[in-house]
């Protein structure tokens, strides 16, 4: 592709001058030394950072640390060619380059100029570009000289072409204008974290104006990330530059967890600890929030704008989520005047500073604000030391064994000398009666469920909210809340010596909360939506002790008596890994509970472990008491998230399924201070569990019980269903190869040598390579299981997946299972009813059916159906369509659809690991799997199955319609965010579109996502966590004109042949004549009855006519009797004959195009 298609790109997007513009930016790569705290102050808690015992960590230079100064390379604007003259850039937008904008049919052309010493590019996010303006080096199959725009040498120059068309432009559902992010893309991890990213905004047709988004008085772009300087091109140079004593700089050990630590800088546009400038507006001011999330695994975020409702893809919150390469478009209207803090909720980026102040002026005379008129809501809470059970009954009742002596959960529960065991010391909210605190209010039956948490606050739109809380406790607490606007004074977070948000032990402070109009559940939202209330005085401590409580925000006239009066039943869930480590109480604990507390050491990794209590509300292993409802209650789920990088939860609901904005589910991800309500009608009765989907923690003990009783004999009848389709699939043990071809991998990295790929999948010493014995699960053509069936070609990018199973809503799936490994296993569908809701086991040469009836949930989608025994291999896709006529006689052409799993495989955790190790090792170690780098070299980052390139089988062609199913399954550290280079896709949400180009994927997360494919090439296809990308995570996807290339059944000139040798196979003739007769049967009567009537009407209108005109000769009755018995029964033969012929044309044709379609 060559400057000819650039011309037509060009050409395309901007063909009548009039209507488009093209934008031209200077952009010079220069390399600068950067502060990350300018002041030298922790300007929240207003103190020297030599003061600051978290902030020192990262900050203060040493013998062996850097300090706050790093030299980075960074993106700046020129006023023209000669590069001399610098247009400054607020300060707000610290390292980041500078604000590019567009409208739709808008031409960007970028003259980037590298000033540094090094080779750089710039590739962008959510634009269209060609080959020779891609700006990312990887094996694309393009020509010398198209990719010159990969590299841009030092002191070259080069002009990127890029053009906002209408398939990367926002929908008509999303905000006027959303944000992008570009950045140098030559080896993109290093690349970013020495600096070089900017963000790109681009707009509806319109919208835009010198300033930016029209309906906007101030736009800020803020990027959320852990700067990891370990990983910057320049960390060599930064360690000779800063750290204080030449002499030990050079022996300074790079791979020194506490010096690595020491470089990862939590940084808001390159700033920590508020240091970030500027971030101003006036009362009555809109504000959009333009927010980028980049980085690494750690980069889970959860962005918290205190005292603000901000509006987020139509529905209101104060806290959203970024990830790697995500982006996130809020508004907000300014109400409160103050210094409001801005930070990351994530415990581990609160400590490290991942915090700013905005300040919201009072600019023009003060106008009157009426006081909302709803309902004041009082409520008198306390704050109190108690002795909390993580397992009151001592079992695990997932297994029925004693929880200190049973495998996983004996880790947190077993007491010993340096162990603590179940118990722990923690701090509670409690509910009284009244301000004297001399009466708590009892817990009724339905509230048992809460745990450790504090009491439902419940309040209307327009309600205002008073607590009278006290502090029965040891040390100070206070109460900061979700979802609510308040006065600065009332905030409940310590910062800028606000000191009315400690309430010391013994005393009492009055909080007054607003639910603001326009602030509460939307429409399609459900009449409540979830928050909580937490203590903030140290956030991180306050919650690991146990201080954090739910607070519901509802529709007007949807609570009655302080209640939801249109649910049968209310429960809330926190999912949190409670750290006791980082409580106020460990060494209360330490002493009380530990044999001898002398010799514990707690900075010792496994008794820190033993202290990390993977709950829900403060339960564990199935001890979470009060989950009971009723067959057909209408029962709402309030779900929120707290704590760490670790935190990263999919709450799996067995049994039923879960409905969120207008779709239907049964995993709902949740993180650090983010809640979703969901709401569920049980339909399925019995005993089922609620688990955390990522694998640490369902190990780890979160997981709890729900009840679904039969409470009524007028239950609704169970669902009939019409169609029928049957899968016989086996599981099977296989040699699996994660990297079969290293030969992308070697262009990429130019050479073996220097690849990162060599940690993963070399087989020398002590690891096993890239072969592994697996168990996958495969299809075979009958219940003999002899014959495997062979993937065509369009499935071949499955990998290591197992069959696509397909079905539309209302089938029932009959899965015939076949256990030929030699181990027992099962196999088990999300989303969908089965007959018996316990998972059947199937142990080795066994068979076993299961039978499963599919339910309404969106246009399509995917669920990942087998998850038992993940990491072994046994894992498929389940795709439930609505059903459509047109797809089922193959009328709906030119269709791909892509499953792709996004997950690393810990080969550590699989059942043949010691088959491997001895395969593979020839003399391994006695202590091997306790070896560092052994363990890291088994975690398989894959996409299917398969690493750097070789997933094959992603072809389509221009102006296809292509459904990705995208799915992550997997542990912490399944983090992924699957990013298209070339095309934009849409992905749907409270029943509309949206657009984007990088999808969040995290364990327990199916996403259907549609593109329409325009641009020939190559494309890259990547999870964007930088060690995911070099660990292998990487492939792509090949678009070629129409008609170029045969992909896939209903592109090829012999389909209709291959067609007709799927019907004639004689597992397959029965279900074509049964097709047939059934089709023919329904034609034929029809068309029938359809002729008989009209022969009728018309034998009866001629033979009228003719006695009428022969009645002058004959009598008129005989003439009409003899002309009618001749004209009907020459009609009847003539329809009868034109039926049958017609029913069978059509007939076979039906069941032929539906053969086809299978086929």
């Amino acid at each position: 592709m060559g400057s000819s298609t650039a011309s037509l790109f060009l050409l395309l997007g901007c063909f009548i001058p009039v209507f488009c513009i093209t934008r031209e930016y200077f952009i010079g790569i220069r390399e600068i030394q950067w502060d990350y705290a300018p002041t030298g102050k922790n300007v929240i808690l207003n103190k020297l950072l030599k003061e600051d015992e978290h902030a020192a960590t990262f900050l203060e230079r040493g013998p062996q640390r850097i300090g706050s100064v790093y030299k980075k390379a960074v993106y700046l604007q020129y006023t023209d060619a000669t590069y001399t003259k610098e247009i400054t850039k607020p300060k707000w937008l610290g390292f980041l380059g500078p604000v590019m904008s567009a409208e739709e049919g808008d031409v960007i052309k970028v003259h980037l100029k590298n000033m540094a010493t090094r080779a750089y590019s710039i590739h962008s996010h959510g634009i269209m570009y060609n080959k020779t303006s891609e700006g990312a080096l990887y094996p694309d199959e393009t020509t010398d000289a198209e990719k010159h725009d990969d590299r841009v040498d030092p002191g070259k120059s080069y002009t990127y072409v890029w053009v906002l068309s209408d398939t990367h432009a926002p929908t008509k559902d999303d905000t006027n204008c959303l944000a992008r992010a570009y950045h140098s893309h030559l080896h993109a991890p290093q690349d970013i974290a020495s600096g070089l990213v900017g963000p790109l905004i681009i707009c509806k047709k319109g919208t835009l104006d010198v300033y930016g988004d029209k309906a906007a008085d101030y736009s800020y772009v803020l990027m959320f990330t852990v700067s990891d300087e370990n990983m910057s091109w320049y960390l060599d140079d930064n360690i000779k530059t800063y750290c204080t004593q030449q002499s030990t700089a050079a022996n300074i050990d790079k791979d020194d967890e506490a010096f690595q630590e020491s470089n990862l800088m939590h940084s808001i546009n390159g700033f920590v600890y508020g240091n970030l400038p500027d971030l101003s507006m006036c009362v009555g001011n809109k504000i959009h929030w333009h927010l980028i999330g980049m980085g690494n695994e750690v980069d889970i975020h959860s962005v918290f704008f205190h005292g603000q409702i901000l509006t987020n893809l139509g529905h209101h919150t104060d806290a959203v989520s970024l990830f790697p390469a995500t982006f996130t478009n809020v508004e907000m209207t300014a109400d409160n005047p103050g210094h409001w803090l801005l930070s990351c909720q994530v415990n581990d980026h609160l400590m490290a500073g991942m915090q700013a102040l905005f300040e919201v002026k009072k600019c023009f005379p003060a106008v009157h604000k009426p006081r909302p008129n709803g309902e004041v809501r009082e409520y008198f809470i306390a704050a109190e030391e108690v002795l909390w059970d993580y397992a009151p009954s001592q079992v695990n009742h997932g297994t029925g064994k004693p929880l200190n002596t049973d495998g996983d959960s004996e880790t947190f529960f077993q007491r010993g000398n340096d162990r603590i065991g179940g118990k722990y010391k923690k701090v509670q909210y409690k509910e009284y009666t009244d301000n004297t605190f001399t009466v708590q209010k009892e817990r009724t039956p339905e509230e048992l469920h809460l745990g450790i948490l504090g009491p439902v606050i419940r309040a209307e739109e327009e309600d205002t909210i008073k607590v009278v809380f006290k502090n029965k406790a040891s040390r100070p607490f206070s109460m900061q809340p979700h979802g609510v606007q308040y006065n600065v004074e009332q905030s409940g977070t310590l910062y800028y010596n606000e000191l009315e948000a400690l309430v010391k032990p013994g005393t009492t402070h009055t909080y007054e909360w607003v639910v603001p109009k326009g602030g509460g559940p939307v429409a399609d939202d459900a009449d409540c939506i979830t928050y909580f209330y937490y203590s903030a005085v140290d956030p991180v401590k306050d919650t690991s002790s146990g201080l954090v409580g739910p607070l519901l925000v509802c529709k007007k006239k949807t609570l009655k008596k302080g209640k939801q009066k249109n649910v049968n039943k209310e429960f809330h869930m926190l999912a949190t890994v409670f750290d006791e480590n980082l409580s106020w109480f460990l060494d209360d604990n330490i002493n009380q509970f530990t044999k001898a507390p002398k010799t514990v050491n707690k900075e010792d990794e496994d008794f820190q472990e033993s202290n990390k209590m993977h709950s829900i509300n403060g339960y564990m292993y199935g001890n979470l008491p009060g989950l009971t409802m009723c067959k057909g209650d209408k029962v709402s789920w309030h779900l929120s998230g707290l704590g760490s990088e670790a935190d990263i939860h999919g709450l799996y609901f067995e049994g039923n399924r879960l409905i969120y904005r207008e779709t239907r589910r049964d995993v709902m991800n949740v993180f650090p201070h983010i809640s979703h309500t969901v709401m569920m009608e049980p339909d399925s009765m019995g005993q089922f569990e609620v688990v955390c989907q990522t694998t640490d923690h369902y190990q780890g003990g979160m997981r709890a019980n729900y009840t679904v009783q039969k409470c009524s004999m007028f239950n609704r009848q169970s669902e009939i269903m019409l169609h029928s389709k049957t899968y016989y699939i086996a599981a099977m043990e296989i040699d699996w190869d994660y990297s079969p071809n290293r030969t992308w991998e070697q262009e990429m990295y130019h050479g073996l040598t220097q690849s990162p790929g060599n940690d993963f999948i070399d087989k020398q010493g002590k690891f096993i390579g890239s072969i592994y014995k697996k168990v996958v699960y495969r299809e075979f053509t009958n219940n003999k299981f002899t014959k495997q069936k062979e993937r065509s070609a369009d499935m071949q990018h499955l990998g290591i997946l197992g069959p696509m199973i397909h079905a539309d809503i209302g089938d029932k799936v009959n899965i015939v299972f076949k256990n030929m490994a030699t181990r027992t296993y099962s196999i088990h569908a999300h989303g969908v009813k089965t007959d018996v809701p316990q998972v059947k086991e199937t142990k080795p040469g066994k068979i076993n059916s299961t039978h499963n009836a599919l339910h309404l949930t969106s246009s399509c989608f995917i669920e990942i159906g087998f998850v038992i025994d993940l990491y072994s291999g046994l894992i498929g896709p389940l795709v439930i369509c609505r059903r459509s006529y047109a797809r089922s006689f193959g009328l709906k052409k030119e269709v791909e659809e892509f499953a792709l799993l996004f997950m690393v495989f810990d080969e550590n955790e699989s059942w043949y690991l010691d088959d491997n190790i001895k395969t593979n090792i020839k003399t391994p170690t006695r202590n091997i799997k306790e070896d560092e780098d052994f363990i890291e070299s088994n975690k398989m980052h894959g996409i299917n199955g398969q690493l750097y390139g070789n997933l094959l089988g992603l072809n389509m062609e221009v102006g296809d319609k292509v459904y990705w199913y995208l799915m992550g399954m997997g542990n912490e550290i399944d983090i992924h965010t699957a990013h298209f280079h070339g095309h934009s896709f849409d992905y749907k949400l409270s029943g509309g579109s949206h657009r984007a180009d990088v999808f969040g994927l995290f364990p327990g997360t199916f996403q259907t996502v549609k593109m329409k494919p325009k641009y020939p090439g190559s494309w890259l296809l990547h999870c964007h966590v930088a060690d995911h990308i070099k660990a292998g995570m990487v492939t792509v996807y090949k678009v070629t004109e129409k008609g170029k290339e045969c992909v896939g059944l209903v592109h090829c000139p012999m389909s209709n042949v291959n067609a007709l040798k799927y019907i004639l196979n004689k597992e397959n003739i029965k279900s074509f004549l049964v097709s047939f007769l059934v089709s023919f049967l329904v034609s034929f009567l029809v068309s029938f009855l359809v002729s008989f009537l009209v022969s009728f009407l018309v034998s009866f209108l001629v033979s009228f006519l003719v006695s009428f005109l022969v009645s002058f000769l004959v009598s008129f009755l005989v003439s009409f009797l003899v002309s009618f018995l001749v004209s009907f029964l020459v009609s009847f033969l003539v329809s009868f004959l034109v039926s049958f012929l017609v029913s069978f044309l059509v007939s076979f044709l039906v069941s032929f195009l539906v053969s086809s379609t299978m086929a």
